[in-house]
C-alpha cells in the first residue's frame, strides 16, 4: 500500500475544483462552501495524520442530506474540471468518496476490484454505476 502525503499542489487542486480555500487546523483543512445557487450547503475535512488510522489519512463530508466519512484513504485523484475522488484500496476492494464543483457528494465503498476491471456489458445494471464510476481510478489500484 502506498503511503499518500497530502502537498500544497494537492490542497490547492482541490480549492480550484471546489472553488474555495480552506480553514486549517492542526493535522488537516476545512472548506466550507455552496453551491452556486446557494441551496447546498457542504463542509468537507481533510484529516492527515490521524493515529488510529493506517494512512492516517481521513476525510468527511457534512451535506444536508447526511454525513459521510472515509478512513485510511491511500490515494486522491482529481478529475478536472470538477471532482476529487478520495480512494481507499487494497488487493480486493475499493472505496470511493467523490465531492463535486457543484457540492454533490457520492460514497461507493467495499467494490471489488473485479467489478472494476471487468466488460460492463456483462455486469448487472445494479452493479454498473459503481464499476464506471471507479474504473477512472483503475490505474492507481495496487
Amino acid at each position: 500500500m502506498n503511503k499518500l502525503n497530502i502537498t500544497e499542489q494537492d490542497i490547492e487542486k482541490i480549492n480550484l475544483i471546489i472553488n474555495s480555500h480552506p480553514t486549517e487546523f492542526e493535522n488537516g483543512w476545512s472548506w466550507t462552501v455552496r453551491s452556486s445557487d446557494k441551496s447546498k450547503p457542504m463542509v468537507i475535512n481533510l484529516y492527515q495524520k490521524i493515529e488510529n488510522l493506517k494512512t492516517g489519512i481521513m476525510v468527511s463530508v457534512q451535506t444536508r442530506h447526511g454525513f459521510y466519512e472515509l478512513h485510511d484513504i491511500n490515494n486522491i485523484l482529481y478529475f478536472e474540471p470538477d471532482e476529487v475522488l478520495f480512494l481507499k484500496s487494497d488487493e480486493s476492494t475499493m472505496s470511493c468518496l467523490i465531492i463535486g464543483s457543484e457540492n454533490t457528494c457520492s460514497l461507493y465503498s467495499n467494490i471489488n476490484i473485479n467489478l472494476i476491471k471487468s466488460d460492463f456489458s456483462q455486469l448487472h445494471p445494479a452493479i454498473l454505476l459503481s464499476a464506471m464510476q471507479l474504473s477512472i481510478a483503475e490505474s492507481l489500484l495496487n
